[in-house]
């Protein structure tokens, strides 16, 4: 009978770690402040590991490029490459986590139009991004490049992909209690667990985020790039931009930006919320 009560204590428990780790908080409505997110989270994995797990499919996407003979960080990008590096040091700099090794290696692939954050600041940016018909950001406007950049920190900075291998990690050990107790072996699925973070159509190492997520990343990369006196206003104007080439677009792409990243008219409208948080911010910063 105590073995029994021992083991519904643990499922109880683990029942209360998953709901509790499971993603932010799922209260909606609008923060007061900008900068009233919160900062500090249930995470089952340390920072370095954290690191290294970027660092892993960082080598992963190279690799793919260079097997298939495209081009990592070609000499023609570089000038650029070198913009978006400082941005992103700027951004950095006030961001929850400056001291983590951002890095930013551009994809040369036209028809990719998409950027991603690996967990410890490993950044990607395919050339599709700024593709003249059909990319996002305009490649002269350092403002446009920021808001980008700091909604893609956000992700690292607010530890995304291992907060829900956290939440996974929690679902997986309470299979394997519940298996304990009746009898049969279990263990973690690892492999389903990655599956369900990051995306590989067309070997492209992309996380994918839920939409809580992704808002939490729209309000603090927001935060960031005013911070670092960019114009906020090139942040809902990339929204709106990304929103109706939604629209006109009318497919689904895995590996372009508008799927990766859920555009809607709403996260625009989202930001503007913002909007007088995010002035005083950036007046009261240096200018770009």
């Amino acid at each position: 009978m105590g073995y029994q009560r021992q083991y519904k204590i643990i499922i109880v428990f683990i029942l209360v770690f998953c709901f509790s780790c499971s993603g932010v908080s799922q209260k909606d409505g609008t923060q007061k402040r900008l900068w009233d997110y919160k900062r500090k989270h249930f995470n089952m994995y340390s920072m370095s590991t954290e690191i290294r797990f970027g660092e892993e499919y960082l080598n992963k996407q190279k690799k793919v490029f260079e097997k298939k003979g495209w081009d990592v960080n070609p000499k023609k990008y570089e000038p650029l490459r070198k913009r978006i590096q400082k941005i992103v040091n700027n951004i950095a700099q006030v961001s929850d986590h400056p001291d983590l090794p951002y890095e930013v290696v551009i994809f040369d692939r036209p028809k990719v139009v998409n950027a991603f954050c690996l967990p410890g600041g490993k950044i990607g940016v395919f050339t599709g991004l700024f593709d003249d018909k059909k990319g996002l950001v305009n490649p002269k406007s350092d403002d446009e490049i920021a808001a980008v950049m700091g909604h893609e920190i956000a992700h690292a900075t607010m530890r995304h992909v291992t907060r829900k291998l956290t939440s996974l990690s929690g679902y997986g050990l309470l299979g394997g209690f519940i298996s304990i107790g009746v009898g049969h072996a279990a263990g973690d699925n690892w492999g389903y667990a990655m599956a369900r973070i990051f995306n590989t159509t067309a070997s492209l190492y992309m996380p994918q985020y839920s939409r809580a997520f992704e808002r939490e990343a729209d309000q603090v990369g927001f935060y960031y790039m005013s911070k670092a006196g960019y114009k906020p206003q090139a942040a809902i104007d990339v929204w709106q931009r990304a929103s109706d080439r939604k629209k006109a677009k009318g497919k689904s792409d895995k590996t372009s930006f508008f799927d990766s990243h859920p555009a809607s008219g709403e996260r625009a409208q989202f930001l503007r919320t913002f909007m007088g948080d995010a002035q005083g911010l950036r007046s009261s910063s240096r200018t770009h």
